[in-house]
């Protein structure tokens, strides 16, 4: 058997395996090590647990923030021509999503491809489904931070920031239904898909692009009331937290061999967080905001694994009853 022409990948996958865990330690070494050098400058006689403001914060992952996902994830569906009942696509969206913290950024997409084609649709669609997304999560998170910067004293934003909106008509232009098309096919070739052209109209396009900003925002509605819950900060520091919420989230997406943005994501939230909160503060929230959304993943997957569960069990049944 000739293995000769897989260990050039073996290297590879390791290598970016590698760089992504070393990426993670010193990040997170930075972080903490930063943290432990100035916990005498935490400001203690501020921090105020509150656990009704951490459950309402969670609450609004799981009523708001969930929900918003799977039913943009449901239109792009329909726009495929392919249709997903909201409850079996809040079960595999929230299920499937741990898989991002997997090296590679890829099994949450396979995972949801594989639960998708058992539930009718075609492996082409959902795929081209998570490519729409990610984009749109992409654009919608770049249309948050634009708009939080709007909304900030021109004194404290660096003119260089300002060039940012160039994305904006960049983002109406790539949504446009024949553009998308265009960058479609290349992809459905690649992963060795069947080609289909996208048959959506551009007002429901933007429309799901309406529905990720509306996440986005939730996200860093339910981030300010996380960080409420001990230590207070006044209404008018929440542009500041969204648009620092969504570009962490975007360069931790884009840097692809750490997992989940894991350190990326972190470190940079620290950065943004500084201008609204001490140091140390700032660290500790970035910390807890990992944790606040990943033990809110996991609790959401939860509840949600029966139904994929029943399903899979009804499966099973059929091909014996066959």
């Amino acid at each position: 058997m000739n293995t000769g022409p897989d260990r050039p990948q073996k290297r590879l996958n390791w290598l970016r395996y590698t760089l992504g865990t070393l990426i993670v330690v010193v990040s997170f070494y930075f972080l903490l090590s930063r943290l432990i050098r100035d916990w005498h400058q935490i400001p203690f006689d501020r921090i105020r647990f509150q656990p009704g403001l951490l459950i309402l914060s969670y609450l609004i992952l799981l009523l708001f923030h969930f929900p918003l996902g799977a039913w943009g994830w449901q239109l792009l569906l329909a726009g495929l021509d392919a249709r997903l009942p909201f409850g079996r696509a809040l079960a595999i969206l929230t299920v499937t999503q741990l898989g991002k913290y997997a090296p590679g950024k890829v099994w949450f997409t396979l995972g949801r491809m594989s639960f998708a084609r058992r539930e009718g649709v075609p492996e082409a669609r959902s795929l081209a489904s998570v490519v729409i997304e990610t984009g749109f999560l992409l654009l919608a998170a770049i249309f948050l931070f634009a708009f939080a910067i709007l909304l900030l004293p021109r004194t404290v934003v660096p003119r260089t920031i300002y060039y940012s909106f160039l994305l904006a008509p960049l983002t109406l232009l790539v949504t446009y239904p024949p553009i998308l098309n265009r960058i479609l096919k290349p992809l459905l070739r690649l992963f060795r898909q069947p080609l289909f052209e996208l048959r959506i109209s551009y007002p429901r396009l933007l429309l799901i692009l309406g529905v990720y900003v509306l996440d986005w925002f939730v996200q860093g509605v339910g981030c300010f009331v996380l960080f409420n819950s001990f230590y207070p900060l006044p209404l008018s520091r929440l542009p500041i937290l969204l648009g620092g919420y969504a570009i962490s989230w975007i360069l931790g997406f884009v840097i692809l061999i750490a997992p989940a943005g894991l350190g990326i994501r972190e470190g940079i939230y620290t950065y943004i967080l500084k201008l609204v909160m001490p140091e140390t503060v700032a660290i500790i929230s970035a910390l807890i905001t990992r944790i606040w959304m990943s033990t809110a993943e996991l609790a959401m997957a939860l509840l949600c694994l029966p139904v994929l569960s029943r399903r899979l069990k009804d499966e099973k049944t059929d091909k014996l009853r066959r």
